[in-house]
């Protein structure tokens, strides 16, 4: 609206010269609308490190899940991006941001119900992994 204004102005002004009617005074200047976007912020980085623990398949009756898998999974979060490795085997690995209040949703870059969710603090990670319908806890301590 304000570049209509603007080239409609000189002709109002010309108009108004040519009837002899005194001059129109332009319109005050607006405020720009909205603010000025915000930097995006950068990756939250407090909860990175290394963080280690098991999996343990929470029951339920009406499905056969399986068992969950043997050993402690490990999980590294690098300048916010959390990286759990679930196969070492065949190196499936599930990513995934870190959000400032320290929730991150990690999942299989190929079938992405494949799926870890959970939420950091300052010593652990306490969350779900989910695979389908079958659904695991995890536990996991900061060691580094």
């Amino acid at each position: 609206m304000t570049r209509a204004l603007a080239r409609i102005a000189p002709m109002a002004v010309l108009l108004a010269a040519c009837a002899g009617e005194p001059l129109p005074t332009p319109p005050p200047p607006r405020p720009a609308s909205g603010t000025a976007a915000a930097a995006p912020a950068g990756p939250v980085t407090r909860f990175d490190g290394r963080y280690a623990g098991p999996l343990a398949l929470l029951p339920d009756r009406t499905r056969v899940c399986p068992a969950a898998p043997a050993g402690e999974r490990e999980l590294t979060v690098r300048n916010g991006r959390a990286s759990l490795m679930f196969n070492p085997q065949v190196q499936q690995v599930l990513t995934g941001t870190v959000g400032t209040d320290g929730s991150v949703r990690m999942a299989d870059s190929l079938d992405r119900n494949i799926a870890t969710s959970g939420i950091f603090t300052a010593e652990n990670f306490r969350g779900e992994h989910r695979n389908g319908l079958c659904a695991y806890s995890v536990q996991m301590t900061k060691r580094g």
